[in-house]
């Protein structure tokens, strides 16, 4: 849903006026990178919502580094033009070690402070409640539910 909404709100405006300025080769690295801080933002903004506590930016700056890390690697593919390649074993370890690291050191500490985890934990609790409470209540006729299966 995220890249169907800044796909064409923010990456695709910003390579087009970048192309002009410094040509279409190397225009997707600021696209990418005004991407990821719109989105950055944005969920810096949702986070606000539930917390209602001052940001502290963190979240931005996951996005950000996500971003600078993500044009980095688009801008080294593009001058080796292929000529190098990281195995896919290394790439995919290095990857998830930054998205892990980055998400310990920027995105779990903003999260904490909004209380996202007693709030997720008040939901399981309050649907446990629900369904013990009107579950029994409910009466399920099984000729219509196993006739739905094949």
């Amino acid at each position: 849903m995220a890249s169907n909404i800044l796909r064409p709100t923010v990456y695709v405006p910003t390579r087009e006026i970048f192309s002009r300025l410094i040509g279409r080769k190397w225009a997707p690295l600021p696209a990418v990178l005004a991407s990821f801080l719109v989105s950055g933002v944005m969920h810096e903004w949702i986070f606000y919502n539930i917390g209602r506590s001052k940001p502290t930016w963190g979240i931005t700056w996951f996005f950000v580094v996500h971003g600078v890390l993500l044009a980095a690697e688009i801008g080294v593919k593009k001058a080796l033009n292929g000529r190098w390649r990281l195995p896919a074993a290394a790439s995919g370890l290095t990857a998830t070690a930054v998205v892990i690291g980055s998400a310990l050191w920027l995105f779990l500490p903003a999260m904490m402070k909004c209380n996202a985890d007693v709030m997720a934990h008040r939901e399981i609790v309050a649907f446990i409640e629900f369904v013990k409470n009107v579950g029994p209540r409910l009466r399920i006729d099984k000729a219509i539910v196993f006739s739905s299966f094949p």
